[in-house]
């Protein structure tokens, strides 16, 4: 089972919470299982949160690292959208309510999203049940 830090503030900690589920799902712990990367996610007008992949530990941090793989910035409403479904991240991409730094970087972002946007949904749909 993989590992994820205790944050200390209120994005982080919804951050853990939306991505907790998921490792515990055999699948997204094998993509993870040797995968060492650091992505920075911006909330435009909030802050940045950095998460670090090193095999099967995740931690949260505040702050942009000076070396990440990729970086994310989208605005809090695209977060949400994304979160409910009501928009895809090419949607977002396109309508430039989500900016990624290092696009090349396709593989990353690929599995990074394959995790982050199941996790939202996944969170989203257990709100919805509430």
């Amino acid at each position: 089972m993989s590992i994820i830090n205790q944050p200390e503030d209120i994005l982080g900690l919804a951050l853990k919470n939306v991505l907790t589920p998921m490792l515990t799902k055999e699948k997204i712990l094998k993509k993870i299982k040797n995968w060492q990367r650091i992505i920075v996610v911006e909330i435009i007008g909030l802050y940045e949160i950095t998460l670090i992949f090193n095999n099967s530990e995740i931690t949260i941090e505040y702050g942009e690292k000076p070396k990440y793989h990729i970086k994310i910035k989208m605005t809090l409403d695209a977060l949400i959208a994304i979160t409910e479904g009501r928009l895809g991240l090419i949607s977002a991409f396109l309508r430039r309510k989500l900016k990624v730094k290092k696009i090349y970087r396709i593989f990353t972002i690929n599995k990074f999203q394959s995790i982050l946007v199941k996790a939202l949904h996944l969170a989203n749909k257990t709100y919805e049940e509430v």
